[in-house]
């Protein structure tokens, strides 16, 4: 089942300074405060219609029906639904959609603690959303999906158990969206997916879904009506690490393009253990297109007769690399119709450095605990590069001599006793960390979660002063971004901007309201600037038009127009600039067409749109792509983009 994206997102209406506390309870009344325990509402749904930015909903353990919420959160101060007990059922459907709670039209929520088992169609759904954080739920045995999310950028689905979904998937991602995670769950004994991705073109949006993190999660007998362990269709630019999939009917992870808009490329496997039940397919499954993808320091074991570690098409191996892998010495490059064994594997230029292993030499009891045992091949035999600094567990890696391949870390068993044993760090006396930047977590130097504002630069971070940024750049954040070029605090409205990338194209147009009496505003005298870029990162243009004989001015002075067909200035060959006063006291419009040559486009994220129209103070920029998600916003990718 497909969802249909409608229209686009408005942040929800914010609520009072004070965020209020309220209560849910069974046998409560909707037409009391909910301020108290004692005088709490008796629905969900209640609650649902009057929440705001900062509000916390406290439900008691009882039946409920579910709820639609469709009012939006702000930065920092999220509308929370919280479960207080563990038993806070979900034992009705929403009432508005065949969910049980339904998100949509909303950001900036979190879900928190619910069971919602045996609803229609999914336990939670997430639709047309942004920032909202599902979490520590129960979603079992329900019609189609345990939690199903829909053009949801932001999206966190983490803590949550969901298993049995009779039709499709435990936790399904569809859509465009970009920056989802998914960690920490246990998904287990769903028909179809385990954990479903899927970019889904023909719903609209780029059809691609973009940053995906998929960590932690433990996911097994999953797929006996198909699918895969995990699933990326058009997944791109992703990390899927420290995952634990065993006795999975189908594939393992699977990469690849079917409905989405493109394959799924650019991703990093790293650090997960694998392991394929004797029904299933191949532990990794890379096809359609899906170039430029990472295997590294997995565990890919295969219990099936005939299918092993890695299957590969011939449209997926640009860019492909593979290596640091335990593996079972069967592999395929069309689509797992033959297999070819490690050592002609390695002959085409792939897993230098894997080995073969079985789950005897590898766990410490297979089958059922996958932590590694004390002699296995495993130990060590990764590498640092791209490896996450924790495992499964959470606890630190590296720990000992190197990185262990696979889900799981061994950790030092005499740790904090008094002596100096093997590869101890820190912890025991004489012993400390040197790096900054690391804290003593079981006798291992790990890395620090990085603090901005402490004058270290450390682990994500680019900076803590703008002197450690490169020249034009400001430190935001502790992130290096490229300087403003109008800090008026003007906004742009009416934007609309696209770019080709080769040969160049682009049109841009938006309007800016700047006070009048006008400093400088005289185009023909004084010319104007217009900057397409990125606030991160390089692409895009910069064109200072002069003031000059280019220019012509209508009669009654309320339109200027620049014309260069060369294109001589950064490629602009027309920009025209009209006196709006009329409409609104100080309203300019700006168009600008450009083209020739070739451009590189800023990332698609980041866009930003700058005109300046005079002094220096009469400009108005415009971020495209705000934190809520909402427009206005951009698509595209390096060849061509558009916003509106």
């Amino acid at each position: 089942m497909r969802l249909v994206l409608a229209a686009a997102i408005l942040v929800g209406t914010l609520g009072p300074a004070g965020a209020a506390d309220y209560w849910v309870k069974n046998g409560g009344s909707d037409g009391a405060d909910g301020l108290s325990m004692a005088t709490a509402w008796a629905t969900l749904g209640h609650a649902a219609g009057v929440v705001n930015a900062g509000d916390t909903v406290h439900v008691l353990d009882g039946s409920y029906q579910g709820f639609y919420l469709d009012r939006s959160g702000s930065p920092g101060s999220p509308i929370t639904f919280h479960a207080e007990g563990p038993n806070v059922q979900i034992t009705a459907d929403n009432g508005t959609t065949p969910d049980g709670i339904n998100v949509e039209g909303a950001a900036y929520v979190v879900l928190d603690g619910f069971v919602a088992n045996g609803r229609t169609r999914a336990g939670i759904r997430v639709a047309v959303s942004q920032f909202v954080t599902v979490r520590n739920c129960r979603t079992g045995n329900n019609g189609r999906w345990g939690i199903f999310s829909g053009f949801a950028d932001d999206l966190t689905i983490e803590d949550n158990e969901t298993y049995g979904s009779v039709l499709e998937h435990g936790i399904y991602v569809s859509n465009t969206c970009t920056r989802p995670i998914v960690r920490r769950n246990h998904v287990h004994d769903n028909h179809g997916n385990g954990i479903h991705m899927n970019g889904d073109l023909s719903q609209g949006g780029a059809g691609i879904i973009t940053n995906a993190l998929v960590e932690r999660n433990v996911i097994h007998g999953n797929g006996v009506g198909g699918g895969s362990g995990i699933n990326m269709d058009g997944a791109q630019n992703g990390v899927i690490r420290n995952n634990l999939l065993y006795d999975n009917h189908a594939s393992g992870i699977s990469l690849y393009q079917i409905d989405a808009a493109a394959g799924a490329s650019g991703n990093l496997v790293v650090n997960n253990t694998i392991v394929q039940a004797a029904d299933g397919r191949w532990a990794v499954n890379i096809s359609g297109g899906s170039t430029g993808n990472t295997i590294r320091n997995n565990i890919l074991y295969n219990l099936q007769s005939f299918r092993g570690a890695i299957s590969i098409d011939d449209s997926s191996r640009s860019g492909f690399a593979s290596d640091y892998n335990a593996v079972i010495s069967r592999f395929s490059t069309d689509q797992g119709d033959t297999v070819i064994s490690l050592g002609e594997w390695q002959a085409l230029g792939y897993d230098a450095h894997s080995f073969v292993a079985t789950p005897a030499q590898l766990f410490a009891v297979p089958g059922t605990d996958f932590h590694l045992a004390p002699a296995s091949p495993a130990l060590d035999a990764g590498t640092t590069t791209g490896a996450p600094g924790d495992d499964l567990d959470g606890n630190p890696r590296p720990v000992g001599a190197g990185i262990d391949v696979g889900a799981y870390e061994t950790q030092l068993l005499h740790c904090a006793d008094g002596n100096v044993d093997p590869g101890e760090q820190c912890g025991e006396p004489g012993l400390s960390c040197s790096d900054p930047c690391r804290t003593c977590i079981g006798c291992t130097c790990a890395l620090a979660a990085p603090v901005c504002g402490d004058a270290l630069v450390c682990g994500s971070e680019q900076c803590e002063s703008s002197a450690q940024c490169s020249a034009g750049q400001v430190c935001q954040s502790c992130q290096c971004a490229n300087q403003a070029v109008c800090a008026s605090g003007i906004v742009i409205t009416r934007a609309k901007l696209k770019l080709r990338a080769s040969p160049f194209a682009g049109r841009l147009r938006g309007d800016v309201l700047i006070p009048k009496p006008w400093l400088g505003v005289d185009p023909p005298v004084n010319g104007v600037r217009i900057v397409v870029d990125a606030g991160t990162g390089g692409g895009g243009f910069d064109a200072t038009i002069p003031g000059g004989a280019t220019w012509r001015t209508n009669g009654s002075a309320t339109r200027w127009t620049f014309t260069d067909k060369a294109g001589s200035i950064a490629h602009v060959t027309k920009v025209i600039v009209r006196d709006r006063s009329k409409v609104q006291p100080g309203m300019l419009r700006v168009a600008v067409t450009a083209r020739g040559g070739t451009l590189a486009l800023p990332d698609v994220q980041q866009v930003r749109t700058t005109f300046v129209l005079g002094a220096p103070g009469e400009c108005g920029a415009l971020a495209w792509n705000p934190p809520a998600g909402q427009r206005p916003r951009c698509e595209g990718d390096a060849a061509k983009l558009g916003c509106r």
